[in-house]
């Protein structure tokens, strides 16, 4: 039998985890991927239930003919305020006045069905009906604006009538049996509308880990060669058309292969990951910092000349080689790692935005640092200099 102060235990953990997921859906990275997906849906739907109004017309005739056609401006009037509600989210479903149409419209379809309902013969008993199809529309009209937005959207047609009640005004509805409904449709489609966020959420949350996989090196969770490559393309072209200089660290391990040979590949793969420690703090926000390949990484140095990228790669070099890496759960002597960097720099008046080159002048650097004995920095110019 479970206790009460572990049941009390259990509903603060379900409750946290619900804020947390509250939280988690207001964050600006998640509602535009819901406005992308979900945007043109909705718009959709906002559509529809323009055209739906219209169609009311016809309804209207059925229940009573002889007042219908006096009804008939009151449901375009409807349409139209829906049709303003999609003109106003056609650029962003999310924008201020896409929100204040999300408020508004609902709110005046309201008013003026309950004011057809006052003109119609027997429009009280069909008026009804009329509005658990507005329960119907409700969560497809509000499905890509954040949850607590759309609920507040569907809250307000629910309140209405009774907060006008209070107020004096009257619409000729039997209150009692208006809120029976209202309220019998409002709480399902409140619970709808969390369930449809939660599922949304974990599609979300699992395209986005599926996305950092396809771009993050395994090993040491920074990016990998593909993402460097594509991501530093598009920021040269942004240097060139801005005129901006910008540099490339070619850095690789020295001796890697020894290491891997006397203490295997896991301690080779702990060198690496602390070659990456090591380096990171050194490496800015603005910077693109990849694993190219085994024991070889680049870091693309933006709005960065070539003065102040040789004395980066030194910092990198030095600190590196300040601190003897010790394998860890292993009875062995540290080790001193070293690497060797070779940088090469992109002149906007001079060189074509190519990554490829880029890259080649800085390994042609690194190699010479190799040549020259490792654990040092040499510049692609340094490197194209004949020796004395």
């Amino acid at each position: 039998m479970v206790s009460y102060p572990l049941l009390a235990v259990s509903g603060r953990l379900h409750y946290r985890r619900l804020v947390d997921f509250l939280r988690a859906t207001r964050d600006p990275e998640y509602l535009a991927a819901k406005a992308m997906d979900i945007g043109d849906f909705s718009r959709l739907a906002i559509l529809f239930a323009a055209v739906f109004l219209c169609a009311a017309i016809i309804w209207d005739h059925a229940i009573d003919p002889v007042n219908a056609s006096q009804a008939a401006w009151l449901r375009v009037v409807e349409a139209s305020a829906v049709l303003a509600w999609v003109v106003a989210s056609r650029e962003d479903i999310h924008s201020r006045q896409a929100r204040i149409a999300a408020l508004l419209a609902p709110l005046f379809v309201e008013i003026t069905f309950l004011k057809i309902l006052s003109m119609l013969d027997g429009g009280g008993s069909y008026g009804m009906g009329g509005i658990l199809y507005g329960y119907i529309f409700g969560p497809f009209l509000v499905l890509a604006q954040p949850f607590g937005f759309a609920v507040l959207v569907l809250l307000m047609p629910t309140i209405f009538p009774a907060v006008a009640g209070m107020l004096g005004l009257s619409f000729g509805v039997d209150m009692a049996l208006f809120s029976a409904y209202v309220w019998m449709g409002f709480v399902p489609i409140v619970f709808i509308l969390l369930t449809f966020e939660y599922l949304y959420w974990k599609v979300f949350s699992y395209r986005r880990q599926v996305e950092r996989q396809a771009i993050t090196d395994g090993l040491t969770q920074i990016a990998n060669r593909g993402h460097f490559l594509s991501e530093s393309a598009r920021c040269l072209e942004r240097h060139r058309r801005y005129g901006h200089s910008a540099c490339l660290l070619f850095i690789d391990v020295d001796h890697f292969k020894t290491i891997n040979d006397t203490y295997g590949h896991r301690v080779g793969d702990a060198a690496i990951r602390y070659v990456v420690r090591t380096v990171l703090p050194l490496v800015r926000e603005s910077d693109l910092f990849a694993r190219y390949g085994g024991e070889e990484f680049v870091v693309l140095l933006q709005e960065t000349p070539a003065t102040v990228a040789s004395g980066i790669a030194e910092r990198m070099r030095a600190a590196v080689a300040a601190h003897e890496f010790k394998p860890a759960g292993r009875n062995t002597r540290p080790v001193t790692l070293t690497v060797s960097i070779g940088v090469s720099s992109f002149d906007p008046g001079r060189d074509s935005p190519d990554i490829d080159v880029l890259v080649h002048n800085a390994d042609r650097a690194l190699y010479e640092a190799k040549r020259q004995g490792r654990d040092r920095v040499v510049s692609d110019v340094d490197a194209l200099m004949p020796a004395c």
